[in-house]
């Protein structure tokens, strides 16, 4: 028998175990969906969207559960009518805004992404982790002419780091009268959603510069090269590649500061008369062109750039480790339930480690 059968049949009580599970609350229903626990007036898996993937079960309970289609027909329904006429309704509020709040996160046009920084993640049940760090360097013992033993073959060196990555606080605070949430339309409070989101991704990504360029306490800072003259030339970005390559890496991300990247873009590979259709493109949208094999994007402000004389390339492939704590849910369904809604608070705990440290190589201007 379905253990999911009617709406009021999400509680705190099952939300308890997805904690004890280490699931958040939309895996566990997705969870028992997949193995039969939710009722098919509920959940049917092979239940479409408009591009073909699959419908999670959670937006497919709140939909045949409680009719709630907070993108569709109800976007301009409010928050109270939408969760709190109904009692049953309550639980999928914190619900809604964890999953939302997953889902908003918007890429800028030119700016860094977490894709652009992040490798991969893994959670991590302490408030600090112990790093893994990679060594590898071109060898000339390697040479392929050469007649040797197995010995002298390439080797990649793994060994744990002297640091440890410490985990911090991350996320925003919505703050507003009780009467202004529960008033907001669904749609309002998506954008509201959003901009908290965009907030914790630009100190995401500060971070994570911070770490790229100066290591993360294991010797592990950034390798540079120096430009040969006071203006950029395709040699110095050639100069560039071949450092990465030193350390396997390839870079195809490049930031840096202000000046720095502006210079790279004032190249007359871009804006001279026989430059590509991306760099025209460039001229006439906005849209940055691809530059020696590399998308420049823009840092955030205030980042480990900034006043600096420094172009920042980047290999996302072989980028940051993010440990994060999976026991924090993002918000705390408690107070949200209760109508505790003077502030939404939502929270990650999470940390960076560096295990390779050729995932970016800077380029120093004169």
């Amino acid at each position: 028998m379905p253990k999911i059968k009617k709406i009021n049949d999400l509680t705190l009580a099952l939300k308890a175990d997805a904690h004890a599970e280490r699931r958040t609350f939309a895996q566990q229903i997705q969870h028992l969906a997949d193995n039969g626990e939710i009722d098919s007036s509920l959940y049917d898996p092979a239940t479409r969207d408009s591009t073909g993937a699959s419908v999670a079960a959670w937006k497919q309970v709140m939909v045949r559960g409680a009719g709630l289609e907070p993108r569709g027909r109800h976007a301009a329904a409010t928050v109270n009518d939408a969760f709190f006429r109904q009692e049953d309704n309550r639980i999928l509020f914190p619900l809604y805004i964890e999953e939302r709040y997953r889902e908003v996160g918007r890429d800028s046009r030119n700016g860094l992404t977490l894709a652009d920084v992040v490798t991969d993640t893994q959670p991590v049940e302490a408030s600090v982790v112990n790093t893994q760090l990679l060594s590898f360097q071109d060898d000339e013992n390697a040479d392929l002419a050469r007649v040797a033993e197995g010995a002298e073959y390439p080797v990649l060196t793994i060994t744990q780091g002297d640091a440890v990555v410490r985990l911090f606080k991350c996320g925003g605070r919505l703050e507003a009268s009780l009467e202004a949430i529960l008033n907001a339309s669904l749609s309002t409070f998506d954008r509201w959603l959003l901009k908290v989101r965009r907030q914790a991704d630009r100190n995401k990504i500060r971070k994570a510069l911070d770490i790229l360029k100066n290591g993360d306490g294991n010797n592990n800072a950034a390798p540079n090269v120096n430009a040969a003259g006071a203006t950029l030339t395709a040699a110095d970005f050639v100069a560039l590649l071949m450092k990465a390559e030193e350390y396997g890496a390839e870079p195809t991300i490049l930031t840096g500061a202000t000046a720095a990247l502006g210079q790279a873009l004032s190249m007359d590979v871009v804006t001279g008369t026989g430059s590509t259709a991306a760099a025209a493109d460039f001229r006439d949208t906005g849209t940055f062109p691809t530059l020696f094999g590399m998308r420049p994007k823009l840092p955030p402000q205030r980042s480990v750039l900034t006043g600096t004389d420094q172009l920042l390339a980047i290999d996302p492939a072989a980028a940051l480790t993010m440990h994060y704590d999976p026991r924090f849910d993002l918000v705390r369904y408690e107070d949200i339930i209760r109508r505790d809604l003077q502030a939404v608070q939502i929270t990650e705990m999470l940390g960076f480690s560096k295990p390779d440290t050729g995932a970016a190589t800077t380029l120093t201007l004169q």
